[in-house]
């Protein structure tokens, strides 16, 4: 009897044990998933991949909010995914960041590209009678200029969303101008 008694309370211990690991509060669940979400800031997440950062965010303040609260059990399962989702953040943002320092570098391409066209555009409307005002584009370069500069600075500097945006703005622009000015030679042609 006594051996079956010492036996069944062995079996015991390690399910106290259990029940009492899950019932406390999760610290190390919750610095982990903290950590995750600094290392997700340092890739970027923030910027890179917003939506996932932003989840990983929420799901670590509702789980301090179960903390408060001494939900333990619903906390530490939410600091686990949420470690996860800020894993997944960092790993979003490094592949979104080389891809967006891609698009900078082909829009950078393509402007290139597009300023040889216009100066060649513009030769041609010069030789249709295009008026000098709508051909000469004196104060459109010197803006996109300023703006590309700006745009390579914040390439150099790793800024490539930044740089992004700048780059698409001056690329859509040139675009739009030599579209025009091609318009205007068709028309004079007809």
């Amino acid at each position: 009897m006594k051996r079956g008694v010492l036996f069944v309370g062995l079996l015991m211990v390690p399910v106290f044990l259990l029940v009492l690991g899950c019932g406390g509060e999760p610290t190390n669940e919750l610095a982990a998933a903290k950590g995750a979400l600094e290392n997700a800031r340092a890739a970027e997440a923030d910027k890179y991949a917003p939506d996932v950062f932003t989840q990983a965010e929420n799901s670590i303040a509702e789980a301090e909010n179960l903390i408060a609260q001494k939900k333990y059990r619903e906390a530490k399962k939410l600091l686990m995914d949420a470690k996860n989702v800020a894993e997944t953040a960092a790993t979003q943002a490094a592949t979104n960041k080389d891809n967006t320092k891609t698009e900078v570098e082909d829009y950078l391409a393509a402007i290139d590209q597009g300023m040889k066209q216009l100066k060649e555009t513009q030769d041609l409307a010069k030789q249709w009678g295009i008026p000098k005002k709508e051909r000469e584009l004196a104060d459109e370069l010197a803006a996109w200029n300023v703006n590309l500069e700006k745009a390579r600075a914040e390439y150099d500097a790793g800024n490539y969303y930044a740089a992004k945006e700048l780059a698409a703005s001056v690329h859509q622009e040139l675009v739009a101008k030599d579209s025009g000015l091609r318009e205007a030679i068709m028309a004079k042609q007809k």
